[in-house]
C-alpha cells in the first residue's frame, strides 16, 4: 500500500500489503537481515527506506540506558508543543491502538521516549527490550527502528520484524510519523504505534500519518494566533520595521519585502545588530518578541593584507582604519570564512596545542574591543558584511 501524506508528492510505503501473511514476510526478511548483519552488502530486495536506514545506522549499537524518572518528568513538563498535542494523540490513536494490540509511544525531537500508553501486556513486552520512557531511540542509539527512521527521513515509516536492526526487536512492528512545526520547520517529535509484528497492517501507516498531519495543522493555527497577539501587543513605529518572535517568525512588517521567517543571530541583543539578509538594525525587545528597525548607518568591514595588516570599518559617516596583530588577523580571516560562526575547536587551532582557554578568550576579547559591536559571541561571528582588498 502506497500512501500520499498531507498533499505532499513524497510517497511512502507500508511494510506489507493487506492480506500478506506476517509470518511468511518475517521469514523472508530474516535471511535478508542476516546477510546484511554478517557482511557489508545490503541485499537489493530490502525496501529502499530500510536500506537507507541500515546504511546510516550500521549493525553496531549502544546499550539502552534510559533517563531517570525525574528527568523524564522534566522533559515532559518543559515541552510545551508536545504537551499541547497529547490529548489529540490520545483521542485519535490510543483506543484504536489498544483494540489492535498496540501501544502508543510519543517521543520528543531528540528521540527520547516520553510517553508509553496502552495495554499493560504490550508495555511489559516493550520493557524487556528497553522500549521505555526515558530511552532514546534514534538510529545512532539502537539501530534501525520506527522512531529513528521516521526522524531521519522526516516522513512516516513502518518498520516490520527483521527490518529492525536489533534481533530482540524482530517480533515487533513499529509504525511512526514525525511531527514538525510548520512555522519553524523544526521537528517536534514522533508518534508511534508498536506491537507484535502479527498486528502489522498498512492502515496503521495511513492512520499515524493522518494524525501527524492534523497535529501540524493545529501547530500552524496556534502559531498564527501567537503572531496576532504579538502584533496587537506591540507599539509599532511609523517607519520601516520588522516585528518577529524569538524564533524569527515575522508577525508584522513595513518597508521590508519579507514574510515568513528571518534568521536571527543566536544571541541577539538590544541595540545595533547585523542580521543576514536584513542588514543593520536597531533591535528592541517587545512582549513576546523583537522589534527591528533599520539602522541609520550601514557598516561593512574590509580586510587589507598589504604591507600592514589592518581592518577598514566603512560607514556612510566615514572609514576607520584599525591596525591588527598577526593573531587578530588570523581570527578575522577565520570569522570571514565562517559566516555562521566559528566553533571553539576552529579557534583553538589558531594557537599552539595546549594553549590555555583563558589566553584564547582574552585575545578574542581584545579584538572585540577594537571592533566594538562588529563581532558577536556564542558563537563568535562577524555581524557585518566583510570583504578583502584585492
Amino acid at each position: 500500500m502506497t500512501v500520499e501524506h498531507g498533499g505532499s508528492q513524497t510517497l511512502f510505503q507500508a511494510a506489507l500489503t493487506a492480506g500478506e501473511d506476517p509470518a511468511n514476510k518475517a521469514r523472508g526478511l530474516k535471511a535478508l537481515h542476516q546477510s546484511w548483519a554478517e557482511g557489508t552488502r545490503i541485499p537489493s530486495l530490502v525496501r529502499p527506506v530500510v536500506a537507507r536506514s541500515w546504511s546510516r545506522a550500521g549493525a553496531q549499537y549502544k546499550d539502552i540506558v534510559p533517563l531517570d524518572l525525574a528527568t523524564v518528568r522534566e522533559r515532559r513538563e518543559s515541552n510545551e508543543e508536545l504537551n499541547g498535542l497529547i490529548e489529540l494523540f490520545k483521542d485519535r490513536l490510543l483506543s484504536l491502538a489498544t483494540q489492535a494490540g498496540n501501544q502508543l509511544v510519543i517521543s520528543d525531537s531528540q528521540g527520547y521516549v516520553l510517553w508509553v500508553l496502552g495495554p499493560s501486556m504490550i508495555r511489559r513486552r516493550s520493557d524487556d527490550i528497553g522500549f521505555v520512557a526515558g530511552a532514546r531511540w534514534r538510529e545512532g542509539d539502537v539501530g534501525t527502528n520506527g522512531i529513528g527512521a521516521a526522524m531521519a527521513e522526516r516522513t512516516p515509516v513502518q518498520i516490520f520484524g527483521p527490518e529492525h536492526a536489533r534481533e530482540e526487536q524482530h517480533s515487533w512492528v513499529c509504525t511512526s510519523a514525525p511531527v514538525s512545526n510548520p512555522a519553524t520547520s523544526s521537528l517536534v517529535g514522533a508518534i508511534t504505534l508498536a506491537g507484535s509484528f502479527r498486528t502489522a497492517h498498512p492502515h496503521s501507516l495511513a492512520l499515524v500519518s493522518s494524525v501527524a498531519h492534523e497535529a501540524e495543522l493545529l501547530l500552524r493555527g496556534e502559531h498564527a494566533l501567537k503572531m496576532q497577539r504579538l502584533e496587537l501587543a506591540a507599539t509599532l513605529p511609523a517607519g520601516a520595521y520588522l516585528l518577529v518572535d524569538p524564533q524569527g517568525s515575522v508577525a508584522s512588517a513595513r518597508g521590508y519585502n519579507i514574510s515568513g521567517r528571518i534568521s536571527l543571530p543566536p544571541a541577539l541583543e538590544e541595540g545595533r545588530n547585523w542580521i543576514l539578509g536584513i542588514g543593520a538594525v536597531e533591535a528592541r525587545r517587545t512582549a513576546g518578541g523583537w522589534l527591528l528597525q533599520r539602522a541609520d548607518e550601514q557598516v561593512t568591514l574590509e580586510l587589507c593584507a598589504g604591507g600592514i595588516q589592518e581592518a577598514l570599518v566603512h560607514m556612510p559617516s566615514g572609514t576607520t582604519r584599525i591596525g591588527l596583530s598577526a593573531k587578530h588577523w588570523q581570527i578575522l580571516e577565520l570569522l570571514a570564512n565562517c559566516p555562521a560562526g566559528a566553533t571553539a575547536g576552529q579557534l583553538q587551532d589558531l594557537w599552539p596545542a595546549h594553549t590555555p582557554n583563558v589566553t584564547i578568550r582574552a585575545e578574542i576579547s581584545r579584538l572585540r574591543a577594537k571592533l566594538r559591536g562588529l563581532i558577536a559571541s556564542r558563537p563568535y561571528r562577524l555581524m557585518v558584511p566583510v570583504y578583502r582588498q584585492t
